[in-house]
């Protein structure tokens, strides 16, 4: 009688492991998805200031509220007005002005992505979404935004991410 003992073998070692620094190495274009309500656009706009100033020469599609206030910037930089809950027509309009830009990554700073958002959000073709959302945003990275969270700090979190090149 032969008898076999089944052993689960062992998931061999990634001979490189996973390194956010390695990725951003390659980062040019940056959309981000501003929130929608005014106090929290307000400090995105603030705490973004500090991206926007870093050596790194980054190209951005910055997409903003109906009507919001578009601040001249100095860096290479195009709005596009964003839809907050779109419908599957709008969705798709997000869609090709984003994949056209083809971005590097997605910065998504919503604290509260209804389900029309994050459906847009996982539909994207991006390696690498950050952002605030939950388990089912289809981001890299998630940030929760409690009541008494402080969202500028989660915001700046994000950011030095990218200051890690």
């Amino acid at each position: 009688m032969l008898l076999m003992r089944l052993i689960p073998t062992k998931k061999p070692t990634p001979q490189n492991p996973y390194s956010f620094q390695e990725r951003f190495q390659t980062i040019q274009r940056i959309a981000i998805i501003y929130p929608e309500k005014p106090e929290w656009l307000r400090i995105a706009r603030y705490a973004l200031q500090r991206m926007y100033n870093l050596p790194e020469q980054f190209e951005y599609l910055l997409l903003v509220p109906k009507d919001s206030e578009r601040s001249e910037l100095n860096i290479q930089h195009v709005y596009e007005e964003m839809n907050y809950a779109p419908n599957s027509e709008i969705r798709v309009d997000i869609q090709s002005k984003i994949v056209g830009f083809n971005p590097d990554i997605l910065l998504q700073l919503e604290p509260d992505p209804g389900s029309r958002l994050v459906k847009l959000i996982g539909e994207l073709n991006i390696s690498l979404k950050i952002g605030f959302g939950d388990e089912k945003s289809d981001l890299n990275v998630i940030y929760s935004q409690s009541e008494s969270g402080f969202y500028e700090k989660n915001i700046l979190n994000l950011i030095a991410l990218l200051e890690m090149k």
